[in-house]
């Protein structure tokens, strides 16, 4: 049984969000953007072990390196770690059928780990390495900018400069108490995903707009 005040603010949630419409006299009903449905929204978090599972790829990791070294200032402050830190990086390359599909470069403070770094398949997903040691990521803060190539610091030999272009994803990951756990550039080869979004008028939801 859930009560009527419950109900009352989950409706106004639904309406703020722009999902329910109340005309007056007649009651609330669905509006026309609850019916759009993104087919891969940009705003859903997933592993990328996870959506390449469900586009049908047949994934496999190569592990390009695993090294320890001290974090970035970004970094130290993003894990609220002390000056001088050390963190965890990961350079790993998924492929399909022997084609490179994504390149990631992984950050992560080796305390969230639970085990020594050498003990970790870092051929399996992140996201669920990370799960395992009671680090559930549910949440992130994502960037994402189209690059010919990766960056010159993320260069590897196994991808040329004619591969590309790439969708660079910059995220910062963080668990149900906001602790950030990971940092990761993802680079999407572009010839293989996209992201799809919903975009509506400000306006038309009683948000300030441009004149």
């Amino acid at each position: 049984m859930v009560s009527r005040s419950t109900v009352r603010e989950a409706m106004k949630l639904l309406e703020q969000e722009g999902l329910v419409e109340t005309r007056r006299g007649r009651g609330r009903f669905a509006s026309a953007l609850s019916g759009l449905r993104p087919e891969r929204p940009m705003t859903k978090f997933e592993s990328i072990t996870n959506m390449m599972a469900a586009l049908g790829y047949e994934s496999t990791t190569r592990v390009v390196s695993v090294t320890t070294r001290e974090g970035t200032p970004d970094e130290q402050l993003a894990f609220d770690v002390e000056p001088g830190s050390a963190v965890v990086e990961t350079r790993r390359l998924r492929e399909h059928q022997g084609s490179p599909c994504v390149y990631s470069v992984n950050v992560l403070d080796p305390r969230t780990l639970g085990i020594s770094v050498d003990d970790i398949d870092w051929s399996g997903s992140v996201v669920l390495i990370l799960e395992r040691s009671g680090h559930e990521i549910v949440a992130s803060s994502a960037h994402l900018t189209v690059v010919s190539e990766p960056l010159e610091d993320d260069a590897v030999p196994q991808i040329g400069p004619d591969v590309g272009p790439w969708l660079m994803v910059n995220e910062q990951c963080v668990t149900r108490l906001g602790r950030c756990v990971l940092i990761s550039r993802d680079y999407h080869l572009g010839s293989l995903f996209s992201f799809s979004v919903v975009r509506r008028r400000e306006e038309d939801f009683g948000l300030s707009g441009p004149a």
